[in-house]
């Protein structure tokens, strides 16, 4: 009979690349998938994990912030349309995968009402430091998130994050080892670096939100030599500040595109020649951030042109397959750039094709087969047999 997996997250899950993978990786091990999270589309059975809505819960929640009783927050944050729906079923998962800490006390209630179920969390980001630069959200959360981490990760069987960093911080504030499983896409075998043309082709992908200043690599351009392009991919989280980054955008050599699936950003940005990322620490997760766009500028076979971010740096330094500059000032990256011979270029493209399968999903499911092992959940053979695939 196949096991069952809970897969809890509070994001849209058909375009969330960490609970793609989980879901991916699932299938393959032939678990039974159950999703709950803020959206789905797709063929899993699917909750909507949707909070009620009251003027009482809205004004007890805006107080329980300022006083700090934190248990009355969490007791509120259970008032979900399919919190009933899930415990009911409770007895019949085998595992919860609970991705961002507001999902953790969620993965503790239900297995609450079944004890043998096995709960697994994956922390994205360092959640109680996640936007330390912003005053209204260390006032209004960031005490709520400190309760939430030291009460509920000790009580999962594993948990799991994105790089050395987090996972040291993690530690150091409360006690618990994590387990690493990188932000890394799915090997790519197919593709291959694609030769430079006419013009040296630069990308950044992301999201478009104020706190990743943008605006300093479209005003990089200013700096660099005519040989170079840069095509910014922008999901517009915040549409003000998008429509202020095309105005600037507007005389340089910028090109916006129109944004791909997840699944298929690298063969999209294969065509390119380097991946840009300047992402100044303006908290404690810039400052540690170890981005799915790094490994999907690797599986792209791209160079990669970076600032000091020490766990990127890392990657780039060991791998020889791009540049880092000594601060996060575009002028001095522009300089890198511009220094640049295409053979160069095309050198740094081949190491990031050499190192593909190294910073691909595949590393990740070995380590999840180990805990998935650990936890009595699959067997030495199938771990074994999903490892050689």
């Amino acid at each position: 009979m196949s096991k069952r997996v809970l897969i809890l997250s509070y994001s849209t899950m058909h375009s969330d690349p960490r609970v793609l993978r989980q879901i991916s990786f699932f299938k393959k091990i032939d678990f039974e998938l159950v999703l709950s999270g803020l959206a789905y589309e797709g063929a899993h059975v699917f909750y909507p994990l949707i909070k009620v809505k009251s003027p009482f819960s809205r004004a007890m929640k805006l107080g329980v912030m300022v006083a700090g009783l934190y248990k009355l927050r969490v007791k509120d944050s259970l008032q979900h349309s399919s919190f009933k729906e899930l415990a009911n079923q409770s007895s019949s998962f085998d595992l919860i995968v609970a991705n961002d800490a507001e999902t953790w006390p969620l993965a503790i209630a239900l297995k609450e009402t079944h004890p043998n179920v096995k709960v697994i969390f994956d922390a994205h980001e360092q959640y109680a430091k996640e936007f330390s630069d912003v005053f209204v959200w260390k006032w209004f959360h960031k005490g709520f998130l400190e309760y939430v981490c030291a009460n509920y990760i000790p009580q999962a069987d594993k948990f799991l994050t994105v790089c050395d960093g987090i996972a040291q911080d993690y530690q150091k504030e409360y006690g618990v080892k994590a387990e690493l499983i990188l932000n890394t896409p799915e090997y790519e075998s197919n593709l291959s670096p694609s030769p430079i043309g006419d013009t040296i082709q630069i990308v950044h992908h992301g999201i478009a939100i104020r706190s990743r200043k943008i605006e300093k690599m479209i005003l990089m351009m200013d700096q660099l030599d005519q040989r170079f392009e840069l095509k910014l991919i922008l999901m517009p989280t915040d549409q003000k500040y998008f429509e202020e980054l095309k105005i600037l955008a507007s005389g340089r050599n910028v090109e916006f595109l129109t944004p791909v699936p997840t699944t298929q950003i690298s063969a999209f940005i294969n065509s390119f020649d380097i991946g840009l990322f300047i992402l100044e620490p303006v908290n404690f997760n810039y400052a540690n951030a170890l981005p799915n766009k790094l490994f999907e500028f690797i599986q792209a076979r791209l160079a990669i042109a970076i600032g000091p971010s020490p766990e990127m740096e890392k990657i780039v330094r060991a791998e020889n397959n791009g540049i880092v500059t000594k601060s996060f000032d575009e002028k001095e990256m522009a300089a890198m750039l511009n220094a640049l011979s295409n053979s160069e270029i095309e050198r740094m493209k081949e190491n990031s094709n050499r190192t593909a399968l190294k910073y691909s999903n595949n590393e990740n499911e070995k380590v999840m087969e180990q805990i998935l092992f650990d936890l009595h959940l699959i067997s030495v053979h199938e771990t074994h047999s999903t490892a050689q695939e």
